[in-house]
């Protein structure tokens, strides 16, 4: 308030101190019900803030319960890590079981003759490496058509053994080659880098100096498995690597069930599963289990129990009457507030019937409302139902879409808001585009005397002409293989990321897109008049592909490839269907859960736009009216000051004047005559 300065006339009257009392009289009451009213309001911004930091306190609660992935734990442990270790996935079955390892699988292991010089000079051509796996009955090498057969061109830049070496490691074909000095010379050492049986090498050579199976030039690093010593020299030519490794399966038992396998990383004998082999177990048993790991869920239901509890005991203190002190929490009577806590406790009763079997509501697993409205836990029923029912669990408080076939998986993050069971019904297989050569009458073992050409047309994307080199096949599936390998190196297949599988069956070449439904295509643009004929080929369009078709919740739905985006009220969720089964495939479970509603919700009122916000931006606004209200006040009291002070100055004023005409008179007065005698 601004200072006023008032003339005193001499009087002795205290103007300003008149106006002070006055206008303190006049403002102090009105200032002391504002100063009052903002404590009120403070006091309640404080509990909102008090509440708001509770329900973020339960939100977090929440967060470990809402997803299903929290209750997919699944423990795998090993009897024995030092001689195999074991991991589950998420569908892995549970139990006990026992292993015992007789083999380790291993990668076949070639050396060469010895050399003199890391530098010597052995040839040049080209080295063809292939590989598969011995077929004793036969005494043939059957070619491995998922590894496509790689050749090296050696010239007489890198002609050397040190070259030799270099060249196949910088063509990453599978085997890694060193050179090894073993004190009688230095040989060229190859390594498969692919354990297993199958995976055994063939290692091929055209010799630039015409002759492929003698033992001069880079015929020296020939390796045919399957030929054997001739009859007058003892020497098995075209075998001219020695084997200082043999190519093994990993040989074990689980519960007495032979298994080989090509690697020590197995993943496909018990679905879920990956068991790691280290060293065999020497005629003695070890075992393994796979158990649901329930420690960790049952932390988090007790840690919801027990943030639900403090956030009742907080609500209960800001909205209560303590009767101690005759006064009622902050928020009493808030009906936002009441609200709120209203919305919540409504959610902890929420039914599963229809979705759940056993576990139809959370008073089943041992969660129950009290009288005054904590929530109390019963140990022994929780821990019965992770024993019996934990994937029940999950639907209790997780927000998930699940499906009952293992070859259908949910690949969407949409969880639909109508909770239900659902029917799926495949009504076509997804199919790829093939095309089919003509059936031969047998195939022979051809050799192209000159490059054969042929140009694809593979999902609509054209090939450039490819070209077959001159080569030998001595089966159909060798040929398919190399054709296969060629389609998929073209530029324009690569840029589209587009490939194909190529199979030798019933004496027909088949060649199928990798790519599924009506968008796939397989076309052959043009072929060489000789390489028709040796192969079946010949120019045209193939068969078409299928695309998925299903109908889910009554919706009959076309897919892309394998994908199905559904519709209805279950739109936005997206499956991917394997397996080759039409018909009925199981149901499709939708659940939103306690623990999933519940943070949405306190997200919609933790929210900046939500109704705690609005609590707080409205407390906040009396705040502002009550600064108002004071400023209103300061200025209506300046107008009182002025009026006083104007009041009393022109009191102070006449009184001057009375007493200057008083003591005037009395001036006068005393001149008289006979006024000095009286």
């Amino acid at each position: 308030m601004p200072t006023i300065n008032a003339t005193n006339s001499g009087t002795g009257l205290d103007v300003r101190g008149l106006v002070d009392q006055l206008v303190a009289a006049e403002g102090g009451p009105v200032s002391s019900r504002l100063d009052r009213k903002e404590v009120n309001i403070q006091e309640g911004l404080t509990a909102i803030g008090t509440f708001k930091g509770a329900l973020l306190d339960f939100q977090a609660s929440l967060a470990p319960l809402r997803k299903e992935n929290a209750f997919k734990s699944i423990n795998a442990i090993s009897s024995n890590e030092e001689k195999f270790t074991v991991s589950a996935a998420d569908n892995a079955v549970l139990g006990s079981y026992n292993i015992e390892i007789s083999q380790l699988a291993q990668s076949q292991k070639l050396k060469s003759q010895a050399f003199d010089s890391e530098f010597d000079t052995i040839g040049s051509g080209t080295i063809s490496i292939e590989f598969g796996k011995i077929n004793n009955a036969t005494n043939s090498f059957d070619v491995n058509s998922t590894i496509p057969t790689q050749h090296i061109e050696i010239d007489e830049e890198n002609g050397s053994l040190r070259g030799i070496q270099q060249a196949i490691n910088e063509a990453n074909a599978g085997v890694r080659g060193s050179i090894i000095n073993d004190g009688t010379g230095y040989r060229l050492i190859l390594n498969s880098e692919k354990s297993g049986i199958e995976n055994s090498l063939r290692i091929s050579i055209s010799d630039d100096d015409v002759n492929d199976e003698d033992l001069f030039g880079l015929s020296l690093l020939a390796y045919n498995p399957v030929v054997t010593a001739g009859e007058e020299d003892g020497i098995a030519v075209g075998k001219n690597l020695e084997q200082a490794a043999q190519a093994k399966n990993a040989l074990f038992s689980i519960d007495g069930i032979s298994i080989s396998n090509s690697k020590n990383e197995i993943t496909d004998s018990i679905p879920g599963l990956t068991l790691s082999l280290k060293k065999i177990t020497e005629d003695s048993f070890e075992s393994f289990k796979i158990e649901k790991e329930t420690t960790r869920i049952k932390q988090s239901i007790e840690t919801f129990v027990s943030s639900y509890n403090e956030l009742m005991t907080t609500v209960s203190s800001l909205t209560g009457f303590d009767s101690e002190s005759g006064r009622a929490g902050p928020l009493s009577g808030d009906s936002a507030i009441r609200g709120i806590i209203d919305q919540i406790r409504r959610r902890l009763s929420t039914s599963f019937n229809g979705i759940n079997e056993n576990l139809t509501s959370l008073s089943i697993i041992g969660i129950d409302s009290s009288r005054d409205g904590s929530l109390s836990l019963d140990d022994f029923k929780l821990d019965k139902a992770l024993e019996n029912h934990a994937n029940e669990i999950a639907h209790l408080f997780a927000a998930a879409v699940s499906t009952s076939d293992a070859k259908i998986r949910v690949t969407s993050e949409k969880i639909p808001a109508t909770d239900g069971v659902f029917n799926i019904t495949i009504d076509q297989i997804p199919a790829s585009a093939s095309f089919s050569g003509r059936v031969l009458a047998n195939y022979p073992e051809n050799i192209f005397d000159v490059p054969e050409k042929i140009q694809f047309s593979i999902d609509d994307i054209t090939t450039g002409e490819l070209k077959l080199l001159p080569r030998s096949f001595e089966s159909g599936k060798a040929f398919a293989a190399e054709l296969e390998r060629v389609i998929n190196q073209d530029a324009n297949l690569k840029r589209n990321d587009k490939t194909v599988s190529v199979t030798f069956i019933n004496n027909a070449l088949k060649i199928v897109s990798n790519s599924i439904g009506l968008a796939s295509g397989v076309s052959i643009i043009s072929i060489g008049q000789n390489l028709s004929s040796l192969t079946g080929l010949a120019t045209g369009k193939g068969q078409s592909g299928n695309d998925l078709k299903a109908t889910v919740n009554g919706y009959e739905i076309t897919g892309e490839g394998t994908k199905l985006k559904l519709e209805g009220v279950l739109s936005g969720v997206v499956i991917d269907v394997s397996g080759k089964q039409t018909g009925n495939r199981g149901q499709l479970t939708v659940t939103n859960g306690v623990a999933s509603i519940l943070d949405e919700l306190t997200t919609s009122f933790l929210d900046s736009k939500g109704l705690l916000s609005a609590r707080i931006d409205g407390y906040n606004s009396k705040i502002k009216n009550i600064d108002k209200e004071r400023e209103n006040l300061v200025r209506k009291l300046e107008v009182s000051e002025q009026r006083y002070l104007k009041q009393f100055s022109n009191l102070d004023a006449m009184l001057g004047k009375m007493r200057s005409t008083s003591n005037f008179l009395a001036e006068k007065l005393s001149t008289l005559p006979g006024a000095r005698r009286n």
